[in-house]
């Protein structure tokens, strides 16, 4: 008999145990760490696009084929965390406020990836964009972590603050 039919069977109540915390964890690593080398790659300029460019940071040789297959793996890997975040918020084993912190979080990684493709981009002259991005980025990326550790820490008070790892369903 699983612990739900259990919970019910000794006065209905409507708890069940959230277990989902290590495959929360690893879904959202894989949106994170999948999200850096996408976006660099779909940023990214090829260093032999432009002969004879000038450059922010000298990009390490790569292969274009070796940046193809690491933005196709950052891409892929992205796309499977977020699937199985969304899977576990519709299946209820996560809140939706644990999925909106999640996707909060996704955005940082990516601007790093895009400030690394811009950083990295031959250009002739100045690279203004990487100006840009170095003003721009690490204020938006501070209003999304701000974003996210509220949203986490509303999840948390919403949960009750139970340590138990027993939350009322639904949350």
């Amino acid at each position: 008999m699983s612990f739900r039919h259990r919970l019910a069977d000794d006065g209905g109540m409507d708890e069940t145990t959230k277990s989902a915390a290590p495959s929360t964890v690893l879904a959202a690593g894989a949106l994170l760490v999948g999200a850096a080398p996408a976006a660099w790659w779909a940023a990214r300029t090829s260093p032999d696009d432009i002969p004879d460019a000038d450059h922010a940071i000298a990009a390490p040789a790569l292969p274009d084929g070796a940046a193809a297959a690491i933005g196709i793996a950052g891409a892929v890997l992205a796309a499977a965390g977020l699937v199985l975040l969304i899977r576990l918020a519709v299946t209820g084993r996560i809140g939706a406020l644990h999925l909106v912190t999640a996707l909060l979080l996704a955005p940082i990684p990516a601007m790093a990836g895009v400030w690394w493709a811009i950083a990295t981009a031959p250009v002739i002259g100045a690279n203004i964009g990487f100006g840009l991005a170095t003003v721009v980025f690490p204020p938006a990326a501070a209003v999304c972590l701000a974003a996210a550790l509220t949203t986490g820490l509303l999840a948390r008070r919403k949960r009750g603050g139970s340590r138990s790892g027993t939350v009322r369903a639904g949350d």
